[in-house]
């Protein structure tokens, strides 16, 4: 069918109008976004809580935002989470301390934050000082499985027992059976807090240690988006935001090393 100049002309004035108005649309679908995988770990991750989901989720939102991307935390049990981060089926983690081992999986970002690890026992029940991990080789120790401290304690003779969570670890040494947890501070206490029990718990300090983001090896872009998390950590420590989220989750003398709590109740 042949057009007229006049209807050629409004051909193309429509043809246009919607290319220009269809374009910003398929623009921003096209906009990249990341998915980390998170573990429950409160008070840094925490799952099903949308106002208050964590000051890790917080501060990689506000880095990845940096750089005009957005970032999805869907949240599994660790060993899930970093099997989905290994195998590709996810950006990265997170967060995840560093071994020599996940090197071969994962890119590390420029440190997230810091970690406080040691043993919690019930008050009364573990009569020695735990100061080292070679302390512990009488006790039945429990640990997440999977998390880099469960290496650590068999590699140090530990008789070690695996569970899923800090919460069912926590009931395993209400019961009596376990001795001691060993676990990253912040965690065990949040979820002792929540069961309001009368029980209280003797903690002992062993270590602090750094923590990270860390992207997959087997996505394609692995290097560029580390390069914008970088970016992004940078941006925010610099310009306050990275501790104005700490300050709202109460955390932010947390990083300084401080003694260790003895008594918890």
């Amino acid at each position: 069918m042949k057009f007229g100049p006049f209807r050629l002309a409004i051909a193309i004035l429509l043809a246009i109008t919607c290319y220009m108005s269809v374009k910003p649309a398929r623009a921003e679908d096209a906009r990249r976004s990341v998915t980390l995988a998170c573990n429950p770990f409160p008070p840094s991750k925490i799952d099903g809580n949308v106002r208050l989901p964590g000051y890790d989720v917080e501060i990689l939102r506000a880095a990845f935002a940096v750089n005009n991307l957005t970032v999805n935390t869907p949240f599994y049990p660790w060993k899930r989470a970093y099997l989905l981060a290994e195998e590709g089926r996810v950006d990265g983690l997170c967060s995840c301390s560093y071994t020599l081992e996940r090197e071969r999986d994962m890119l590390y970002s420029a440190e997230l934050g810091r970690v406080r690890i040691g043993f919690f026992s019930i008050a009364g029940h573990v009569p020695q000082n735990i100061a080292k991990l070679a302390d512990a080789r009488d006790l039945r120790v429990g640990v997440v499985a999977g998390y880099n401290l469960e290496t650590a304690a068999v590699n140090a003779g530990l008789n070690v027992i695996t569970a899923s969570s800090e919460q069912i670890l926590l009931g395993m040494l209400y019961n009596n059976r376990i001795d001691a947890i060993y676990s990253f501070r912040e965690p065990v206490l949040v979820a002792h807090k929540h069961r309001s029990t009368l029980i209280f718990l003797q903690y002992h300090e062993i270590s602090q240690a750094p923590y990270y983001s860390c992207i997959s090896r087997k996505i394609d872009d692995a290097r560029t988006l580390l390069d914008s998390l970088n970016q992004g950590i940078k941006t925010i420590r610099a310009n306050g935001v990275y501790n104005s989220i700490l300050e709202k989750y109460g955390v932010a003398d947390a990083m300084n090393i401080k003694q260790p709590t003895a008594w918890i109740n």
